[in-house]
């Protein structure tokens, strides 16, 4: 309304400044034509009154065209300022109107793209904004229909994985006993028989190892894999994981060191999943190295836990592999040694089992020098080794 008013403000002034003109044209020529009579002599006191009149006429539009012009510029500039004002109030409110919803579409994105399948917005606002609200919505809805879809698929997947395993586990079990059998009495076997009945038993622990990771992956994704730890001694546990490989290192010219601090400090822990995670690391460490190579394991104490490397001067792990080397179904380069079977899981399946101690794994590497795998499991306090 007062921009309304200030245009009609506008066009008034300019209607005054017209009469002004028209006014002081018309005062002159009156002015005019009174100096022609009183150049003439015609009636000269009639004609000097008209030529004052007249000049004090003009000095009077004067006097009133300032005044008006004063009036209406000053309603013309309150209401440009007006309009002004109510522009910037009303541009004001459509950008809070706009950038509220927004605010709220980019911090349930945030959550969203977090994690937080729950993250929806409150629709509202601008058309434009309201529509993009509800397409958001309409896309949070779709991925948590699909994640539970997904979840549910995983469930399955497991529980088959785990009814297989179990199942299949009891017939290699026997067959991998009457093979066993069969080699005892390896005299009574033609050597053809016997080279026959040990592939069937390498396949059967092939076979017994990789069903026994798979039942630890799909028991981890599941949730179900647990430890039962005890007290233990770590010189102890260390050193029957390093006996359990020692024949199998030397079989193939690998020199096997052990160098344990003295007084290692007792740990919790359940001793054949720790002993699973050091037996498979020298494993590794047999598979990857090749003949004649030196694997060492070292135990000492670091602050308020216990910390065991397993090392080796083997090829190495290059950088791009060793990112990911704890990682399911991930494995390195044989290169020349051609002897590395498994799955793949043995060191997820160990990164999960020190996890569940509460302890730390990771791993170090140079190409071409060797690598080395560290473990830190807490130990425990003196205090409470002599409470239990």
């Amino acid at each position: 309304m007062l921009t309304g008013l200030a245009v009609i403000g506008v066009a008034r002034f300019l209607q005054q400044r017209q009469d002004y003109e028209n006014a002081t044209a018309r005062s002159y020529q009156r002015e005019i034509v009174a100096r022609d009579n009183l150049a003439q002599g015609n009636h000269p006191a009639a004609a000097r009154a008209t030529v004052i009149s007249q000049q004090q006429r003009r000095q009077a539009l004067r006097d009133e065209i300032s005044s008006e012009t004063r009036d209406t510029a000053l309603l013309v500039g309150a209401g440009l300022i007006a309009g002004l004002t109510g522009a910037a109030l009303l541009f004001t409110g459509l950008i809070s109107s706009m950038r509220r919803p927004l605010e709220d579409l980019v911090d349930a994105s945030g959550r969203l793209a977090g994690g937080d399948l729950d993250a929806r917005v409150q629709v509202g606002g601008l058309s434009e904004t309201a529509t993009l609200g509800s397409a958001f919505n309409e896309m949070a809805d779709e991925l948590q229909r699909r994640a539970g879809e997904r979840d549910q698929l995983d469930r399955m997947k497991d529980e088959f994985v785990l009814t297989a395993s179990h199942e299949l586990r009891s017939p290699l079990t026997s067959v991998q006993g009457f093979a066993e059998l069969l080699l005892l009495e390896r005299e009574k076997l033609s050597p053809k028989q016997a080279e026959t009945v040990e592939v069937i038993l390498d396949n059967t622990r092939h076979l017994v190892r990789l069903l026994n990771d798979l039942l630890d992956l799909a028991r981890s994704d599941a949730g179900r894999l647990t430890i039962r730890p005890v007290q233990t001694g770590a010189t102890e546990l260390i050193e029957d994981a390093v006996r359990t490989m020692r024949a199998q290192l030397d079989a193939r010219g690998q020199a096997l060191s052990l160098e344990i601090e003295p007084d290692l400090p007792q740990i919790e822990a359940d001793r054949d999943r720790i002993r699973q995670v050091l037996v498979n690391l020298l494993t590794n460490a047999n598979e990857y190295c090749p003949q004649g190579a030196n694997i060492g394991v070292k135990a000492r104490r670091a602050g308020a836990e216990v910390e065991i490397d397993v090392i080796d001067d083997g090829p190495g792990i290059p950088e791009q592999q060793l990112e990911h080397i704890f990682e399911r179904f991930s494995r390195g380069d044989a290169g020349e040694t051609q002897r590395v079977g498994g799955t793949g899981l043995g060191l997820a399946i160990s990164k999960s089992l020190i996890e569940l101690h509460g302890g730390t794994i990771g791993a170090e590497s140079t190409p071409g020098e060797g690598s080395a795998f560290r473990i830190r499991l807490p130990m425990i306090a003196p205090d409470r080794v002599e409470a239990i």
